[in-house]
């Protein structure tokens, strides 16, 4: 029976990778808990209109976040998704054994999916993930060529679905100040009830709220990602058929051409994204179109600011720089689902009312709560990875997928 990767076999810098993603996830995600699904929805969270919906230094981080942080980690954690099915799939020789494993490994990860957005919160993708990536087994013997293809098609198409989606809140608030505090006052009722359960309601009530109100959207919102999420993890199964990760020191001219591609495109286009936002276009272009066109750019920097982050730390990693902060990002990334779970558990504990209740803080004192989880995180996956071979939630997971092994390396032993 195929036994789990041990860690000697592990691509470091994949976990180095990981566990930087975990950072930029831990920060959007407290922003996101902060708020309600529905202020998402309609664009009144402080992230949609930083210009709009904040002032001072709150406008300032919020700016930040928008443009270095949101959607960039999560696209990079659906890239390294497509990279491990390839490198799940290509482990031995027994196709047809790894595409079976790969399914139930799916199907559990879609359960712990589950009852995340039933206990813990909204914002899960776990689920979102295992049920786009068993449309990746279509794709297992497609030509290389044919995979790039259709990764650029879906990502097109998930651009043209964001910009239509949201056109109608972008004429709302285009509309002025006056159409935007409508918007507000006409959600008032929906996101004044949401609140109170959120706020001060008990964990039951908020379980019982989440499974009558959100849990299907969440599940339906798979529809309207699906071409995002399967583009970015086919870009990651055309990395992994390059092998770029295998024999990174031959292919560093391909990976610093790709580094300067990703600052460069990202850079411009994020600059764009502000600058429409900011109105800086608005007497050329009138503020719907501007609106519009602001979105788009920020869609299109995403993966670009994405590849400029992957790219720098494998750039660094290769040259041997930072090796004591790589070392806790890889700890981190070794037990990237523990240390997943454990973010919105305590996210969850501390924004809502069954907890410490913090919802409705200022973004600014965000970034510093994110630093003080993430590095207790690092902290602690340091210690438990001196004493076991994997994390407590990537044991569960494993074991479900590949059945009891008798005592082999997939129980989380002590170490030496």
């Amino acid at each position: 029976m195929r036994a789990p990767v041990a860690v000697k076999e592990r691509i470091a810098v994949l976990d180095i990778i990981r566990g930087f993603a975990l950072f930029g996830v831990l920060l959007v995600n407290m922003v996101m808990v902060n708020h309600l699904m529905g202020e998402f929805g309609v664009g009144l969270d402080v992230l949609s209109q930083p210009a709009r919906l904040a002032q001072g230094l709150e406008r300032d981080v919020a700016w930040v976040v928008r443009v270095l942080f949101q959607g960039k980690f999560y696209t990079i954690f659906a890239f390294l998704f497509g990279l491990g099915f390839h490198l799940f799939l290509t482990r031995g020789q027994a196709q047809d054994e790894n595409r079976r494993l790969f399914v139930r490994r799916l199907a559990v990860l879609f359960g712990i999916g589950v009852l995340h957005i039933i206990f813990v919160w909204w914002g899960d993708v776990l689920a979102t993930y295992a049920l786009i990536g068993f449309l990746l087994l279509l794709f297992r013997r497609t030509k290389l060529a044919a995979v790039r293809t259709w990764a650029l098609a879906l990502m097109l198409l998930s651009f043209a679905i964001v910009v239509a989606v949201m056109s109608m809140t972008v004429a709302m608030h285009a509309q002025g100040a006056d159409t935007t505090a409508t918007l507000a006052a006409a959600m008032e009722k929906y996101l004044s009830a949401a609140r109170g359960v959120y706020t001060t309601g008990t964990y039951l009530e908020l379980v019982q709220y989440r499974l009558q109100h959100e849990f299907l959207l969440v599940l339906f919102n798979t529809i309207a990602i699906l071409p995002r999420i399967l583009g970015l993890f086919l870009f990651g199964l055309y990395v992994g058929r390059l092998e770029i990760f295998k024999h990174i020191e031959t292919n560093l001219p391909r990976i610093r051409q790709a580094w300067r591609i990703g600052v460069g495109v990202g850079a411009v286009l994020s600059l764009g994204h502000v600058g429409l936002q900011l109105g800086w276009f608005d007497a050329y272009l009138g503020t719907f179109v501007s609106g519009i066109m602001a979105i788009l750019l920020h869609e299109l920097s995403t993966p670009f600011l994405s590849l400029f982050y992957v790219t720098s730390i494998v750039l660094l990693w290769q040259r041997g720089v930072l090796s004591g902060l790589f070392d806790g990002f890889a700890a981190l990334g070794r037990m990237a689902l523990t240390n997943y779970l454990v973010q919105c558990i305590a996210l969850a504990w501390l924004f809502y009312g069954h907890g410490l209740g913090l919802m409705g803080i200022s973004i600014v004192y965000i970034p510093l709560m994110t630093v003080g989880i993430y590095a207790a995180q690092i902290v602690f996956s340091r210690w438990w990875l001196g004493r076991y071979t994997q994390g407590p939630a990537e044991w569960v997971w494993r074991r479900l997928t590949y059945g009891s092994l008798g005592g082999s390396s997939e129980q989380p032993s002590a170490g030496a």
